[in-house]
């Protein structure tokens, strides 16, 4: 995720060397392969449930029937009540079937984050039906216990039947509930559910019919038919909970924490924030923000957001992550990171090198209108206003001057350029109050992409070549050069760029030179070279004698 605009990821480039892109041409194949992975394993988990349901409905329409049946022969409520509820069951699994296939409809322009919720959807629909059949069967068992005296006519066949309800409930229940919890279906859970309530309420029946067959107590079997309703309730009402926790967008319990944990001890991530989690189907979606340096380029931030996504995708099976980085100042940022990051986002200018600090006593400010004519003034203080004064003794040291470079485009005027300039100037005087003064020096920086801007090599003659060796001589840090190329440019200028090999003085290791040396030999070959020789810019590589 980008938050590093492009002018920033240049000063990057040209201050530090970093992390290479990865090139689109590697990344989008993987990527197109990941998804289509992830298609091919949704599609199979919908088609496993499919089945599921299928062989539940066809369950379902025989219960019903021989419920239907032996209730209407017997005028037993509770097998009545039973048969219901198997119908109940028959209508739940075709609205269970139709989620399961809207599901599998890709997302689109109206629902961006796809038909996932009606699963959710279809199972509060089959709790409201549920708790009517469960009202219904109530209402019927309080009058024929309190105001309607019914004898139901019981028979050993009807015993066996409700005890076959309870065999393939049990069965139906156990495959619905495995496939629930496997593909994280709150359809199929409903479904399990049902059976599940189903199989109790069947047991509840059962114990009810015996009750009138054996003891001849006719009101048993409205009894058994309250106990069917209140376990139906029961198990509807803890399903609707977790039903409307899913709609609602609650958090999965204890995800917040997983995710917490995943992601702290990930490099270059700082404070994870504004977390957002929510199930939609079987999927969990994550929203989060993360903190980086905003010296991070754009492709090294993406990097860092990329690590985090699939750190939680790990974690948290079938969840897709979206994460947004914020770019934020790091208590290891310097006064120089700080200086080119605003430059970069200064429009007009190109790049800024050569950067120096030093202390100051005596500012621009207390210079102001100096002349060879007019009298210097002594001393720091006498210039400062009241406000200066505030600022100093808030930074409690000596305010610092600033010299740089400062590379625009060739195409600028100067008093633009002057205007670009004064504004990137009040602006670090702003953002870094310890820069009381700036000195910068402007130079021009051809684009990249204006190939009329180009040289052309040409061979170095042998009177040049001989100018560069003497230079080479003259050097005892030099002990070999190489790569002498020579190039002509647009405006008549010769540049010439080569390889020296160094030498500590003393002949000691190699290695034992610092940088700041071999910039101060490669500066003075540089230096000697364009006076020996006339060129108008000379590139200098340094590398130790191996």
């Amino acid at each position: 995720m980008s938050v590093v605009n492009s002018k920033a990821d240049r000063y990057r480039h040209n201050s530090e060397c970093l992390h290479k892109p990865i090139p689109d041409g590697m990344a989008n194949p993987r990527r197109a392969e990941d998804e289509r992975e992830v298609k091919e394993k949704t599609k199979a988990i919908h088609q496993e449930k499919i089945k599921v349901v299928i062989i539940s409905i066809i369950a379902s329409s025989g219960l019903m029937i021989l419920k239907f049946s032996i209730g209407a022969l017997t005028n037993s409520l509770g097998i009545l009540s039973e048969g219901m509820n198997s119908g109940l069951d028959l209508i739940a699994g075709l609205v269970t079937l139709y989620a399961i296939r809207m599901v599998l409809r890709p997302s689109d322009l109206s629902y961006t984050y796809g038909y996932g919720k009606f699963e959710s959807l279809s199972s509060l629909a089959q709790i409201i039906l549920l708790l009517i059949v469960a009202s219904w069967v109530t209402y019927e068992a309080v009058n024929r216990i309190f105001f309607e005296t019914v004898r139901p006519e019981i028979s050993i066949f009807s015993i066996l039947i409700m005890l076959l309800s309870i065999g393939v409930d049990y069965g139906r229940s156990r495959a619905l509930y495995r496939a629930a919890r496997k593909f994280v279906s709150q359809a199929l859970e409903a479904d399990g559910l049902h059976f599940r309530a189903d199989m109790f309420s069947s047991a509840i029946v059962v114990v009810g019919l015996l009750i009138v067959l054996l003891f001849d107590i006719p009101d048993a079997d409205a009894y058994a038919a309250l106990g069917v309703a209140a376990v139906i309730s029961y198990a509807s009402l803890g399903l609707a909970r977790r039903t409307l926790s899913v709609l609602l967008d609650k958090a999965p319990k204890g995800t917040y924490q997983e995710v917490i944990q995943a992601v702290s001890d990930l490099k270059g991530v700082t404070r994870p924030h504004d977390i957002r989690i929510r199930n939609i189907g079987f999927e969990t979606l994550v929203e989060m923000h993360i903190e980086v340096p905003r010296t991070f380029t754009h492709d090294r931030a993406h990097r860092v957001a990329t690590s985090v996504e699939q750190r939680i995708e790990h974690i948290l099976p079938y969840s897709k992550v979206l994460v947004h980085v914020d770019a934020t100042e790091s208590v290891s940022e310097t006064i120089f990171d700080k200086i080119r990051l605003i430059a970069a986002e200064t429009e007009g200018i190109r790049n800024v090198h050569s950067l120096h600090v030093s202390r100051i006593y005596f500012p621009l400010s207390a210079l102001a209108g100096f002349s060879l004519n007019s009298p210097k003034k002594q001393y720091y203080d006498a210039s400062l206003n009241v406000e200066e004064k505030k600022s100093q003794s808030f930074i409690n040291e000596h305010p610092l001057h600033l010299e740089l470079d400062v590379q625009m485009g060739p195409s600028l005027d100067l008093s633009t350029a002057h205007s670009i300039v004064d504004s990137f100037e009040e602006k670090l005087k702003r953002e870094v109050p310890q820069i009381k003064d700036i000195t910068t020096h402007i130079e021009i920086e051809s684009s990249v992409e204006d190939l009329r801007m180009a040289g052309t090599e040409k061979n170095a003659d042998p009177e040049l070549l001989m100018k560069i060796k003497e230079v080479m001589q003259s050097i005892d840090e030099v002990v070999d050069f190489k790569d002498i190329r020579v190039f002509d440019d647009v405006t008549g200028g010769q540049h010439i760029t080569l390889t020296i090999c160094l030498t500590s003085q003393e002949g000691t290791v190699t290695t034992s030179l610092t940088l700041e040396v071999a910039h101060k030999i490669a500066t003075k070959v540089q230096n000697m070279i364009i006076n020996r020789t006339g060129a108008t810019r000379v590139v200098v590589h340094t590398e130790t004698n191996n």
